[in-house]
């Protein structure tokens, strides 16, 4: 959905925006029709966040083991970082060597709005580039490198609430009142979808609630109608001075009703559960975080040569459909290479350090509760080595 979404954002604007250049004379119609959800990408991210939370909290629920969340917590940027920082790299190499074509094509497909923004970048400096696939694109979301990644900081942010939520709220009876001041308070949608996600969890895997199949491809038929067409929810409730402070809250609240009717219904599972949708899902990730490369070199240098001799129809449609043949090529390799490289890296280091990392940890708090806050501050900082060697004394000593 995502990466058929941006690829109609760079060939056909006027799909997604309404004062973009039109190509064909029905844009505006399907713009505001149901064949909209077929690429409604920003519906699809909040889908994706919903279900993140869905999946992060899913095996605390199932096996009601605290140790769940402390290891998925700490393996939670490593399992992202391979990935992410190799798409940084790999957009670095493609960058310096002038292979980004998406800005030649702009005064021929009118994607002023989003195309010509992609990719601005300094060329050469590496040291900016390790740097930006390291931290920045977790810490602030920046998505100079690649124009998908502005999700990863929202990502791990929220990763880090459902195991924050949990931690402190997975086992008390009261937690339904702090997933309605979840509800309530968060002013950023995303973060709702996630919270969301672990309530949907909850209530499916922990509580054993059930619904019947009707209600269930009710629900799931409402959310996808609240993703076909969209309204500008928040200039609705200005009238009546009510503001939610959600960018797409049609959207964060109809992907909410789509997993909730799915979560609930063994029909919708069933028809999910095929080795090809089944695959599709395992191959999203390395689709989403390769998408925009490909389509800003590859797309843009096919669609160029093609519009010098065909239709621009002709010369988009070829692009756009073998832009898409040509991800879902890649995208096994870069699967088994980074995005399994991610889950392998997390679960060495997790193994090899994550015991030695909690009693450092330990012992800080220890010297910290006991009201020794700076000392241990100038201690560590004055040796931490020491430190280190004396955990590991602790660690030989079974303490």
């Amino acid at each position: 959905m995502v990466l058929i979404g941006h690829l109609f954002c760079a060939f056909y604007p006027a799909l997604l925006f309404g004062d973009a250049m039109l190509h064909f004379s029905f844009e505006d119609t399907i713009r505001d029709g149901p064949l909209h959800l077929l690429y409604n990408g920003p519906f699809a991210v909040c889908l994706f966040f919903t279900l993140s939370g869905y999946v992060l909290s899913y095996k605390y629920f199932v096996s009601k083991n605290i140790k769940t969340l402390r290891s998925s917590a700490y393996r939670r940027y490593f399992r992202l970082l391979v990935p992410v920082f190799t798409s940084v790299m790999i957009s670095f190499v493609m960058g310096s060597l002038g292979l980004y074509r998406h800005m030649e094509i702009v005064p021929i497909t009118g994607s002023v709005l989003w195309l010509n923004t992609l990719f601005q970048f300094p060329h050469g400096d590496i040291f900016e580039a390790i740097y930006n696939g390291l931290f920045g694109v977790f810490i602030t979301g920046d998505n100079r490198y690649n124009g998908a990644l502005w999700t990863m900081a929202t990502e791990l942010r929220g990763s880090f609430l459902v195991y924050g939520f949990l931690l402190f709220f997975g086992d008390r009876w009261d937690r339904l009142l702090a997933y309605i001041a979840g509800f309530l308070l968060f002013k950023d949608g995303y973060m709702i979808n996630f919270l969301a996600g672990v309530a949907l969890c909850d209530l499916r895997n922990n509580m054993n609630y059930r619904l019947p199949e009707p209600v269930c491809i009710g629900i799931t038929a409402v959310g996808l109608w609240m993703a076909a067409f969209t309204y500008d929810v928040n200039g609705l409730l200005s009238i009546i001075g009510l503001h939610t402070g959600i960018q797409y809250p049609d959207l964060a609240f109809g992907a909410i009703f789509v997993l909730a009717g799915v979560v609930f219904s063994t029909i919708l599972q069933k028809l999910l559960s095929n080795k090809f949708l089944v695959w599709m899902g395992r191959m999203s990730f390395s689709v989403y975080v390769i998408h925009m490369i490909i389509m800003c070199s590859y797309s843009c240098i096919v669609f160029s040569q093609l519009n010098q001799f065909f239709s621009y129809n002709i010369a988009a449609i070829a692009s756009i459909v073998s832009t898409i043949i040509l991800v879902y090529l890649v995208a096994p390799y870069f699967y088994e290479m980074f995005d399994l490289g991610g889950q392998r890296l997390s679960n060495a280091l997790y193994r090899t350090s994550y015991n030695e990392a909690s009693l450092i940890v330990q012992k800080t708090y220890n010297f910290c509760k006991s009201g020794k806050l700076l000392s241990a501050m100038y201690e560590i900082m004055k040796n931490p080595s020491a430190v280190h060697s004396s955990v590991k004394g602790e660690r030989k000593e079974g303490k």
